[in-house]
């Protein structure tokens, strides 16, 4: 794939480093399916899809994490310099306040298991998204705006049934993985019960894959090192996906399906749905 990368709002605390992966050759005649890929920094990069199967274009906004810091260095001439990485506790923090939804009052408010934390940004990091973000990514490279698929893992799950709350059939499909319904509560699963019965304007179906491991379990306790945690203390994840599924179901606008991830756990599970993200988003 080839490369385009910038900084968003470059020289300000909201700065941003932008990632956009796209496929060589022709793109389709309409442009290329995009992949918003939540947490990319944490698995790119993923497996290139079979020769002569359908392909999608990447956008990975940075958070930094294994593979990317969260900003580059820039010379005065405005080229790349060098990067430096952000340390991996300063990447959680600002994923935690970028993907979770405001308290109802509007406010930011504490992470459950991470209380000095702050939460609640999710409105403001959509709102970057769905404006410069894509804005950006649009200039670079022809991209189909009827093929918009976003992913995330976790919080990044979590961020993802927000962005169809907020902003429903903005995306044409939206994967989630592992999503947070624990947190707060299950404060996304009561949001998502105002979903609206139509979509605001006319479009098709839109698509809504959930995805867990088999074999994960939540914890939405803060860790206790006196008691480490053992596999019979988490709340086991399928089931409570499965009732969210059913959940959704009689929206009308909405085509809900859940995939199981054989044997995996929840690590396990944001490598192999994020591949699997790449696949659906193609096709």
């Amino acid at each position: 794939m080839n490369l385009r990368e910038t900084v968003l709002a470059n020289g300000t605390p909201d700065a941003r480093r932008l990632r956009l992966h796209v496929p060589a050759g022709t793109s389709p005649r309409n442009g290329w399916p995009l992949l918003v890929l939540l947490d990319g920094d944490w698995v790119w990069p993923l497996d290139a899809p079979p020769e002569g199967a359908a392909a999608c274009a990447v956008l990975i906004p940075g958070h930094g994490g294994l593979h990317g810091p969260v900003l580059p260095r820039w010379s005065q001439q405005g080229s790349l310099a060098s990067s430096q990485a952000v340390p991996r506790a300063q990447a959680l923090a600002q994923r935690a306040l970028d993907f979770t939804p405001p308290a109802p009052d509007g406010s930011r408010w504490p992470d459950p298991r991470q209380p000095e934390w702050q939460c609640g940004g999710a409105d403001s990091f959509l709102a970057a998204l769905l404006g410069p973000m894509l804005a950006w990514a649009a200039a670079q490279a022809p991209l189909d705006p009827a093929r918009l698929n976003l992913y995330g893992h976790s919080y990044g799950g979590l961020c993802a049934l927000y962005a169809l709350v907020r902003h429903p059939g903005r995306f044409a499909h939206t994967i989630c993985a592992s999503p947070s319904l624990w947190w707060r509560d299950g404060r996304i699963e009561a949001l998502l019960d105002g979903l609206p019965r139509a979509l605001p304007a006319p479009s098709g179906p839109m698509r809504l894959t959930l995805m867990a491991g088999t074999d994960e379990r939540w914890y939405p306790l803060p860790p206790d090192p006196m008691h480490p945690r053992r596999p019979a203390d988490g709340i086991p994840t399928l089931p409570r996906l499965e009732a969210l599924r059913r959940r959704l179901s009689d929206t009308p606008w909405l085509d809900c399906a859940l995939e199981r991830l054989d044997g995996a756990r929840h690590g396990d599970a944001l490598r192999a749905s994020a591949q699997r993200a790449m696949t659906l988003a193609a096709t």
